[in-house]
């Protein structure tokens, strides 16, 4: 189940439908996800076709996730369907970063609820409260399944 979503929760400078055609090796990305990572791999632009994957990014963790020119992760079931998780660094607004610790632990059935009615968030390894639907599928069903409440909220208004 992976729905469309806006990123919400973090402030972005500039166009947040950043196309990544200019994306250049060493290039530091935030990713909504896993954080801070650099430009690891580049597809030359004749070797491009769009909707495919054209770049990679290594994130601090050693996570590697390949993206289209639309920011789009390889991760996504259907690339269709997805949202753009990744922005340049520089276009990140830190400061308006939801990072606040949750102090109500929410009962597993809650959490599905919220997750059905698209008002989930939930404590991406970023450090960050994102939109669960902007999240793996496999990230939060595996948050749930081994009683991580913790790591969800409801999604603030």
């Amino acid at each position: 189940m992976f729905l469309y979503c806006y990123t919400k929760n973090i402030s972005i400078k500039g166009d947040i439908m950043t196309r990544f055609t200019d994306i250049k090796l060493g290039d530091e990305m935030y990713s909504v996800v896993f954080g801070l990572g650099k430009v690891i791999f580049v597809l030359a632009k004749s070797l491009r076709l769009d909707g495919y994957y054209v770049f990679e990014v290594e994130y601090n963790n050693g996570q590697k996730v390949h993206y289209t020119e639309d920011g789009k992760p390889g991760w996504c079931k259907d690339i269709n369907n997805c949202s753009k998780t990744i922005h340049y660094k520089h276009e990140v607004d830190f400061d308006d970063l939801d990072t606040k610790v949750k102090k109500k632990i929410l009962k597993k059935h809650k959490i599905y609820k919220l997750r059905a009615d698209d008002k989930l968030d939930m404590m991406s390894p970023a450090g960050g409260w994102i939109d669960a639907c902007l999240m793996p599928d496999i990230m939060v069903d595996n948050a749930i399944n081994n009683g991580e409440y913790h790591l969800f909220r409801k999604m603030k208004s």
